[in-house]
């Protein structure tokens, strides 16, 4: 019985780290953008309105 619990913990644990979001890198896709938090938001730059390699800012959001 206790062997049979560790194994489904083990097998909720690998599939678990299958799901968590990964930075890959040099990612140009719209999917690999961070996504906005709670207290943050994301702000876009066109190419011309930026002043380094990133294309994004992060903002706090104070209330």
């Amino acid at each position: 019985m206790n062997h049979k619990a560790l194994s489904v913990a083990l097998i909720a644990l690998l599939l678990s780290a299958c799901t968590a979001p990964r930075q890959v890198a040099n990612c140009a896709s719209v999917t690999c953008r961070p996504q906005p938090e709670t207290r943050q938001l994301i702000i876009w730059w066109q190419p011309d309105l930026r002043s380094g390699p990133a294309d994004y800012s992060r903002v706090s959001v104070d209330e």
